[in-house]
């Protein structure tokens, strides 16, 4: 009996002490510190493959305020810290090799943009890099042209973020023409809508027409692409674009496309919506509760400016284009 004891002990033993595989390859972290929020991906790189394992976001609303101020706001940025200490410690979970961070429309909006990268260093040992407009733009249709066969003829890629919009004319692999506009969904709410549903008062004009105005002349550089060339289609990315697609897919009026038409309906009725109401939309997130009308007519005009009835939706965007270049320089 006591020998047989023994044999028992000693097998539990060596079954605590067996040694998981490590996992191989190495592992790089984007992360995408933007207007809305902050998104956190980690590949497994091998030469020129990368496989995705980790991917959150995190809503954290770091622009709130800013198109205003012209400041980042001590609770915005509290929030972002929060994120990056968070994804510091996921790092570490994950055994992430190298980290890219970048920084968009909010901190380029902001005065104190270059106190609040230091901030992210000082806490979570994080370095932040911003990227001009035309980078971001370049970047986003590389993410999406490495990763979708393209439509025939000349289609545009389009990006609605918080702060600002990009949009690109592409024919086959190439691009044409890159534009990017300080035009973004919170950018919009802060400058034209203080309340929910928009209101104003007598002799007044109403801050859809107004938001509407601006965007006419603020597109008026996309309207000439669309005297230029014969635009067939729109492919949108990002996270305004997905959530109409997903508001309409839910409501039954869309399914794989975003038609102008549906678009037009939907944003007419969210104009005249409660906070209440807009929170009991299927598919809408309760942190864009304030943003989806600015985002609904910013996209409708973008569809005019261009001539397109309909924008197909991608989930490739500005961090695939970050990846691509690691793949090149990797390679």
């Amino acid at each position: 009996m006591l020998g047989t004891a023994t044999k028992v002990k000693a097998a539990k033993k060596v079954k605590v002490r067996k040694k998981k595989k490590k996992p191989t390859g190495f592992r790089l972290a984007i992360i995408d510190l933007g207007t809305n929020s902050v998104r956190f991906d980690v590949y497994r790189m091998s030469g020129r493959q990368a496989v995705r394992t980790y991917r959150d976001k995190t809503m954290i609303r770091l622009g709130d305020g800013v198109f205003k101020t012209g400041r980042l706001s001590p609770q915005g940025m509290q929030r972002a810290v929060h994120a990056f200490l968070g994804y510091r410690k996921l790092m570490r979970e994950l055994r992430v090799d190298q980290v890219v961070a970048f920084g968009t429309s909010a901190l380029r909006s902001s005065k104190n943009a270059s106190q609040f990268i230091k901030l992210i260093e000082s806490k979570s040992g994080i370095r932040v890099r911003i990227i001009s407009g035309k980078e971001e733009g370049s970047l986003i249709a590389k993410g999406i042209l490495s990763n979708i066969v393209p439509p025939k003829g000349v289609y545009a890629l389009v990006d609605i973020g918080g702060g600002s919009t990009e949009v690109s004319l592409c024919r086959g692999q190439k691009i044409l023409a890159c534009h990017s506009l300080k035009l973004g969904a919170n950018r919009l709410q802060q400058m034209f809508f203080k309340t929910i549903p928009p209101t104003f008062k007598k002799g007044q004009l109403h801050p859809v027409l107004a938001l509407r105005q601006h965007l006419k002349t603020e597109l008026l550089s996309i309207a000439k692409l669309n005297d230029k060339y014969d635009i067939r289609l729109a492919i949108g990315s990002s996270g305004t674009i997905r959530s109409l697609s997903r508001i309409l897919k839910k409501i039954g009026r869309s399914s794989q496309v975003i038609n102008r038409v549906d678009l037009t309906s939907l944003t007419a009725e969210l104009q005249t919506m409660t906070r209440a109401e807009l929170a009991a939309i299927p598919g809408l997130e309760p942190k864009r509760v304030d943003l989806i009308l600015t985002g609904a007519i910013l996209l409708e005009e973008i569809m005019f400016a261009l001539g397109v009835r309909y924008v197909a939706v991608t989930e490739f965007s500005l961090r695939d284009g970050i990846l691509q270049n690691e793949l090149e320089f990797r390679a």
